[in-house]
């Protein structure tokens, strides 16, 4: 055996064969900043954001590229870049597992009765501001702006 086959390491690709990279999650949430920076470009829906990101990205790494789930986990948390959700309510009986917009646990949101019971009124996300309740809310669309250094929305008038 090889010395290389008994570390586990890969043999080196050849140039050619790489067709794509994946950035750093702090390349990614750099230029995500400065993408909306100065509340000067607003995106109406995450491929118009992603397809910005990606041509300031790719002046720094030509190979990279990202695909809409990594993005949203990687903005929801970024201070600067505002991200809003649009939902729609659905019937659906099974639990959700993981939180849709970013993949972060669910918490249950309880409630106190009258008679000292506890009631699980439904489940909020433990990282963004995702919560549904017995009607399920499915996110259709995301927006993404700048939302200042705390992430809060700014108050234009």
């Amino acid at each position: 055996m090889s010395e290389k086959e008994v570390t586990g390491e890969r043999p080196a690709e050849s140039a050619a064969s790489v067709k794509f990279r994946r950035p750093a999650a702090e390349l990614v949430q750099r230029i995500a900043r400065r993408v909306v920076r100065g509340g000067k470009a607003t995106f109406a829906s995450q491929v118009e954001f992603r397809e910005a990101l990606l041509r300031q990205m790719r002046r720094e790494e030509p190979l990279a590229t990202i695909g809409g789930a990594r993005l949203r986990r990687l903005v929801v948390a970024v201070p600067g870049v505002r991200m809003t959700v649009r939902y729609t309510e659905r019937e659906d009986p099974r639990p959700l597992l993981r939180c849709p917009v970013c993949g972060a646990t669910l918490a249950p949101i309880r409630n106190r009765t009258l008679s000292d019971e506890t009631v699980v009124l439904g489940q909020r996300c433990t990282q963004c501001d995702y919560w549904t309740h017995r009607l399920r809310r499915v996110p259709v669309r995301y927006a993404f702006s700048w939302g200042g250094i705390d992430g809060r929305p700014l108050h234009r008038d």
